[in-house]
């Protein structure tokens, strides 16, 4: 069984949900110092590819939450929310918003706690090995999001990868660069940045798509058109 991680900014916060995760027999890691790291590392997608979740601690704000997703990108992995609290109706609806798979909370109860993840992790992994149909429109476009991303160059497909991963589809300019090249922006990374936009949409537009699914928005960044991905069975296909 492959380990959880914890993303925190208080380890002390953290000690009462790992003794519980343990006591179920799960292998916890708990991190400050991987939430810096995963927004600064080249290899970040090294640093997550062993875990088989993780749990975004009630330390972390939403926007925190979300600026960590355009980095770690959609690895299949699951993403659980923790809060302090039992959430309201409100908060378990606004979760898939920014784009958790599911929630635990600090005083859940042994039994709660085993059965909530056991029936997530599950799920999760029905998640991770399917496959996410493509809306083509042309007969030899691509039928699924990893041929599309197949014919694309390593540096685009990280840029789309970045895309998907966005709040909504949407990014700034900064955090692209960041994603990117792991630094700030500058001339010469807005100039290529713009290159690899234009290659996009050209590929898209190859691909049979007619619509322009990539916009600038300007002053900002860039926006992902929510008609690129059509889901079947809440976007997972047999």
């Amino acid at each position: 069984m492959c380990p959880l991680l914890i993303l925190t900014k208080n380890l002390l916060i953290e000690q009462q949900m790992q003794e519980q995760l343990q006591y179920l027999n799960y292998e916890v890691f708990c991190s400050v110092k991987l939430v810096n790291k995963l927004k600064t590392s080249v290899n970040r997608l090294q640093m997550i590819h062993s875990y088989q979740a993780i749990v975004f601690s009630e330390t972390l704000s939403d926007e925190e939450v979300r600026k960590l997703l355009v980095f770690i990108g959609n690895e299949g992995l699951l993403l659980i929310r923790k809060f302090g609290h039992l959430p309201s109706a409100e908060e378990k609806a606004a979760l898939s918003k920014l784009g958790m798979d599911t929630w635990i909370y600090a005083d859940q109860s042994a039994d709660l706690l085993r059965e909530h993840l056991a029936e997530n992790l599950e799920r999760g992994q029905k998640k991770e090995s399917k496959n996410v149909v493509f809306l083509y429109q042309k007969e030899d476009s691509p039928r699924t999001l990893e041929e599309f991303k197949a014919s694309l160059t390593k540096k685009e497909c990280k840029t789309f990868e970045c895309l998907l991963a966005s709040d909504g589809g949407m990014i700034s300019r900064e955090e692209m660069c960041q994603y990117l090249w792991g630094g700030a922006s500058n001339n010469s990374r807005m100039t290529q940045m713009s290159v690899l936009m234009k290659r996009l949409k050209e590929k898209l537009y190859k691909a049979g798509f007619r619509e322009e699914l990539i916009e600038t928005v300007w002053g900002y960044g860039y926006k992902l058109s929510p008609k690129l991905l059509q889901f079947y069975a809440q976007g997972l296909v047999e």
